[in-house]
């Protein structure tokens, strides 16, 4: 009886795991095509990743940022830019093909 039940569960992981491979996969598809969008290379991209965070950090050293406090808020800002560019490095990764399987290496041990 343990054996069907560990084979059961491992049969509901790597179904659960499927399902979390096919939602990445779909969100790096849609990002692969978002990617090829002027407008979106155009506003995010060179926009908001590469424009606004040089102005961002550009702006820390000013004397008007620092005698008004107002670093907390741009580098806030810079979290941001930050934050969304490590989400789409993430979707690119977990979105990738596997380059081996659990099958490959079981073909590749026989």
């Amino acid at each position: 009886m343990m054996i069907n039940q560990a084979k059961t569960e491992n049969v509901e992981d790597e179904a659960l795991a499927s399902v979390e491979n096919e939602y990445w996969v779909e969100l790096k598809n849609s990002l692969d095509r978002l990617e090829q969008n002027e407008d979106f290379i155009k506003l995010i991209r060179e926009g908001y990743f590469k424009d606004k965070a040089i102005k961002g950090v550009s702006l820390l050293a000013t004397d008007y940022v620092r005698q008004n406090g107002l670093r907390p808020e741009i580098m806030e800002s810079l979290v941001a830019i930050s934050a969304l560019e490590d989400y789409f490095i993430m979707i690119q990764n977990l979105g990738a093909p596997e380059e081996f399987t659990t099958e490959d290496l079981e073909e590749d041990e026989e």
